[in-house]
């Protein structure tokens, strides 16, 4: 066995191992064996309640058939004690993998603690790999929302692969607000390369450096062309070219207090590019209209467009159409051309309204959707719909368009969807010029950078110009994962020759969707994942340099590509002149 690998196992059995703190209550019913529901076809597998000595009371579970997805094959429990958002939580059991009874003697639940409406609202989730050897299974999360009495399940999934699981003992104990939730055991999760020393990075650093930096050359003359000898240079990067951004609410960049100027603050000093969260969609742009709502306002929106278009940040448009069923449209459901119209309106006032301050678009947003079967409006206006769309966003703007969706690089039906659909919008003659992948991850499946990077390959044969536009990570609090993951996708698409940017769907615990993922607490200070952005984009990635020039009048040194403010000092004199490193030669000339 290699010696990694074996680390990496003793450091598992190490952290499994870890005792459950005092101090948690259950709100499962003590007999979970009998309160537990079996839920599902009995073509697909084979339950039985069983007791399993001294490991406990549970059941015993045979996957039949492969085909079955995790969540057709459910054991499911109400809680019978309540949860508040924000408690720290643990969901234990006793479990193993009947040996023989699955590929590689390995077996694979998802545990999840739901709300089974309205709308799933998951308090906690994990996959969880099953051994053949009876262990105690953890699954510590914050909670993210309330309970709610005969709503709130605690299920184990089971499909998606032949396996014969054994699980007793299961218990969710609540350890309360104020509980550090680094205190509950927590198994360390090993994602293809996520090791120190793992070879693609370096290999992916060395890319780095070969696609993403330039030759600079600042060549000093006086009045005659004459070179200047000596002249002290000073070349700094202020903004990349790469869009490494992040989501934003204008509301907040537009406000005058206290919190405001903070957020304005680190968006400045940390982001090359932004796109506003919501305000752009169609339903925050017609309720702004009037510019005395109190979330959304047309005037904050372009205030904050405008904002980072003159500090030379770049700035997406979220977005022209939005694909699966959205309350006003699914009213229209019998009336297709009434969801043509509405669509095609807010395309128009939104560009216009925005005009020259939005540099790129997301003409059609989650073309497929979640679901399956798929439930988008296009299935109902057409099936050109789409490619309408991005005809009619080109005539009306020269930004570059995108389409957007999620689980791009998770394979499956999603996947595969979205690619059908970008082959598809190519044949009708309405190619995207961009496609974005919304990249939101859960612990629960972390692809290697290796294979992020063969599938980002698959989808730049169709469109040359990749991002990843709304990049979240839930971990279920563990915030080194957290860290390694940002920094590894990070990394894997700074190297990769398609992508143009990587946007942070949440950077601030106080404002955005799933604020557990941001990367600055509610009272800004740091988390893990936050000192890796400023290190990588803030440091190792950021270009600062000084000297003298020869006898040539030239200074020249590498950097990374993006807009740099150079200083020329000479005969007592000094000029500051901001350079784009962009499009160019790379050669500045400044005379003195």
């Amino acid at each position: 066995m290699p010696h990694r690998l074996l680390l990496v196992l003793c450091l598992l059995g190490t952290l499994q191992a870890t005792p459950i703190p005092d101090g948690g209550k259950n709100v499962l019913p003590s007999d979970w064996q009998n309160s537990a529901q079996a839920r599902g076809s009995k073509q697909f597998w084979k339950v039985e309640k069983s007791d399993f000595g001294e490991h406990g009371k549970g059941w015993r579970v045979e996957v039949l058939d492969d085909k079955a997805t995790p969540n057709q094959l459910q054991l499911s429990c109400f809680l019978e004690g309540d949860v508040k958002s924000g408690e720290k939580m643990l969901l234990a059991f006793e479990a193993r993998c009947v040996p023989g009874s699955s590929a590689n003697d390995s077996g694979r639940v998802t545990a999840v603690v739901e709300n089974k409406e309205p709308g799933f609202k998951k308090l906690g989730q994990d996959g969880i790999d099953i051994s053949t050897q009876w262990e105690t299974r953890f699954l510590p999360f914050p909670a993210t929302a309330d309970s709610k009495h005969g709503i709130t399940h605690a299920t184990l999934m089971l499909g998606g692969r032949k396996q014969t699981i054994e699980v007793a003992n299961m218990r969710l104990l609540n350890f309360g607000k104020s509980f550090d939730l680094s205190k509950l055991p927590l198994p360390y999760l090993h994602y293809p390369g996520r090791e120190a020393d793992a070879p693609w990075r370096k290999a992916a650093m060395e890319r780095i450096e070969k696609l993403r930096t330039k030759d600079i050359t600042i060549e000093v003359v006086d009045a005659k062309g004459q070179p200047v000898r000596d002249a002290k240079v000073g070349v700094e990067l202020k903004r990349h070219a790469f869009a490494f951004g992040t989501a934003v609410k204008a509301k907040l960049m537009m406000g005058d207090d206290e919190q405001s100027k903070k957020y304005r603050d680190i968006v400045d000093q940390n982001f090359s590019a932004i796109v506003l969260e919501n305000d752009l969609k169609n339903e925050a742009w017609e309720t702004g209209a009037s510019n005395d709502d109190k979330t959304y306002r047309q005037q904050w929106a372009t205030g904050a467009l405008a904002w980072a278009k003159e500090r030379g940040m770049r700035t997406r448009g979220h977005c022209l159409c939005w694909g699966p069923w959205q309350p006003w449209s699914e009213k229209l459901k019998d009336n297709p051309q009434a969801i043509h119209d509405r669509v095609m309106k807010h395309l128009d006032d939104v560009i216009r309204g925005t005009g020259k301050l939005v540099d790129e678009w997301d003409a059609v947003n989650h073309p497929i959707g979640w679901e399956d079967p798929r439930r988008t409006v296009d299935q109902v206006v057409g099936r050109n719909f789409y490619a309408e769309v991005f005809k009619a966003a080109k005539a009306r703007t020269s930004a570059p368009l995108f389409i957007n969706e999620d689980q791009m690089l998770r394979p499956g039906r999603q996947q595969e969807e979205f690619y059908g659909v970008i082959k598809e919008l190519i044949a009708q003659g309405a190619a995207p010029d961009g496609i974005g992948n919304q990249a939101h991850f859960h612990r629960s499946y972390l692809p290697g950078a290796e294979e992020m990077l063969r599938i980002s390959d698959r989808f730049a044969a169709l469109v040359p110009n990749l991002e990843l536009t709304e990049f979240d990570v839930k971990t279920n609090g563990d915030e080194q994962l957290e860290a390694d993951w940002l920094r590894d996708t990070l990394i894997m698409a700074y190297s990769h020759p398609a992508y143009t940017g990587v946007m942070l769907w949440v950077f601030w615990e106080g404002g955005g969707w799933k604020p557990e993922c941001a990367l600055w607490r509610k009272d800004w200070s740091e988390k893990p994942n936050a000192k890796v952005w400023r290190d990588l984009v803030g440091k190792q990635w950021r270009t600062k340099a000084d000297g003298s020039t020869d006898a040539m009048g030239r200074f020249t040194t590498r950097g990374h590509r993006g807009l740099y403010e150079v200083s020329v000092e000479a005969g007592g004199k000094k000029t500051t002149i901001p350079f784009n490193t962009e499009g160019g030669s790379g050669i500045l000339r400044v005379v003195r």
